[in-house]
């Protein structure tokens, strides 16, 4: 057994400890589909936690489709009848991400596959984005400015923002790939150097995607996206290089292009 049977221990969130709790309470029946949750006022009180750490929990359970929120209301548990298709595809989703976790996969694979995946996404988002899910995803965007000034906090609202535009695709297997994609990346990322800039960089290109949706400009939401995951992959394939440019690092496999083709 060497350190090299290890893997870096995430650092979680006060968030990441509230959105577990809320995520088992809805999962073991505690909250049937239909049902209220506590208050935000009741859930700080019960865990301990300040007003933001509860509400960006259930932001990020909005955003991928556990509860509703209506303002003025308590969040309610998205009503999806056990046994249905819905609730069958978040199944199968879930198992898939625990095999993956176990398994692992190659880095280029993922690259290609979510290049293909979210092209597909953004142009069906663009077609079937109604007013009320666009402001759902103005609403993400707007979580993603506020975050940019931390590293770990901007990811969280990056993958968030993702997922959403997965939802507006209307289509529920796609709803599923992009939940096991954006909850499974963030997992296998190497620890990057902060790269001045990049954060802000990233936001200005997801607003461009976004107000492509909301103008339901197809051919530029998808040009929007592509560039998008393009120059974020050429991020990310150079600070993979960088770091195993250090003594005793870990030689990773190349990342490529998700538009080269792969040697046989």
């Amino acid at each position: 057994m060497s350190s090299k049977d290890f893997r870096n221990v995430p650092r979680r969130k006060l968030r990441d400890d509230v959105l577990e709790q809320l995520r088992a309470a809805v999962a073991d029946g505690r909250y049937a589909p239909g049902e209220e949750l506590p208050s935000e006022r009741e859930l700080m009180a019960a865990m301990n936690v300040g007003r933001p750490a509860v509400r960006e929990a259930l932001i990020a359970m909005e955003l991928t489709g556990i509860i509703t929120v209506t303002h003025g209301r308590r969040a309610r548990v998205r009503e999806t009848p056990p046994g249905s298709v819905e609730a069958l595809v978040r199944q199968i989703g879930a198992i898939a991400a625990n095999v993956i976790d176990r398994d692992g996969v190659p880095i280029n694979d993922l690259a290609e596959a979510r290049f293909v995946f979210e092209r597909a996404i953004v142009d069906l988002a663009a077609l079937r984005a109604t007013s009320a899910d666009i402001l759902v995803l103005k609403r993400a965007l707007e979580a993603n400015r506020r975050s940019i000034a931390s590293d770990e906090e901007y990811l969280a609202t990056d993958m968030a923002l993702h997922k959403a535009i997965a939802r507006l695709s209307g289509n529920l297997l796609l709803e599923t790939v992009g939940e096991l994609f954006y909850t499974w990346i963030p997992r296998i990322r190497v620890s990057m150097v902060h790269v001045d800039g990049a954060n802000l960089l990233s936001y200005r290109e997801h607003s461009k995607i976004v107000d492509r949706i909301a103008a339901h400009d197809r051919k530029g939401a998808v040009e929007a996206i592509e560039a998008h995951l393009l120059r974020s992959h050429s991020l990310y394939r150079r600070v993979v290089e960088s770091n195993s440019a250090l003594p005793g690092a870990v030689q990773p496999a190349p990342v490529v292009s998700p538009r080269s083709s792969r040697s046989k």
